[in-house]
């Protein structure tokens, strides 16, 4: 069964929620193309800086928690020929290891994908934070 590039590109997507929830800097960071820019904690251009900018949040982020869980919603994937915009809702969820206390998080995903050689990647993705449902006005 053929998949079509809608199919793939939702596959990516989900692929990359896996990849940040579980694997290490390398394995995110080839989903992006090698000309790429990444708009998340600052920019980040080329595959090498998408690299690094990882693997500082793999360290600082992601190793105080555990169960780790980035759920993305049904996306709005607008196809041009070999070029796809999308906007993608993302929750995320986990607890951390010293109280485990409950975190969650809500974002939203901005993404240009482009197919070379029959592959779909990232050659532009911002994340935009979103403020949780759980977050009072003071701040705790």
């Amino acid at each position: 069964m053929s998949q079509s590039d809608r199919d793939l590109i939702q596959n990516h997507l989900a692929r990359y929620c896996f990849a940040v929830d579980r694997d290490g800097a390398e394995a995110i960071a080839a989903l992006f193309w090698e000309d790429a820019r990444l708009e998340f904690n600052g920019t980040h251009i080329g595959r090498e800086a998408i690299r690094a900018c990882y693997e500082d949040w793999i360290n600082t982020k992601r190793a105080p928690v555990e169960g780790l869980r980035h759920m993305i919603y049904v996306p709005l994937i607008d196809l041009n020929g070999d070029e796809a915009r999308t906007e993608t809702y993302v929750d995320a969820d986990a607890h951390t290891r010293r109280s485990g206390r409950t975190v969650l998080l809500r974002s939203l995903y901005r993404d240009r994908l482009v197919k070379r050689n029959g592959e779909w990647r990232f050659l532009e993705r911002e994340i935009v934070p979103m403020r949780s449902l759980y977050d009072r006005e003071d701040g705790r």
